[in-house]
């Protein structure tokens, strides 16, 4: 999940040397280089890409505090939907 996550902000961001620059450790807000408009449309792609539901009412900027931080919140958030999709 998290290569896919830094392909995602590397071809967001058309910067190809993001692969190589961007780890787990990296901070999404502040290593990526995304502004506020791409940051939405990298979550709308990690919402098509993951099948997940992200609230952008409930969402806490520190889960983009490290893409490894960012992965787990992923993986809690489609635990929960899995968990009442089978309710």
């Amino acid at each position: 999940m998290k290569e896919r996550i830094v392909q995602m902000i590397s071809e967001i961001k058309n910067d190809p040397t993001l692969l190589s620059t961007l780890n787990g450790e990296s901070s999404i807000l502040h290593n990526s280089g995304m502004e506020s408009l791409q940051i939405v449309h990298f979550i709308l792609q990690v919402e098509d890409e993951f099948g997940c539901e992200i609230n952008f009412d409930e969402f806490d900027m520190e889960n983009l505090g490290s893409i490894d931080a960012f992965c787990e919140y992923i993986r809690r958030n489609t635990f929960e939907l899995n968990q009442k999709a089978q309710q």
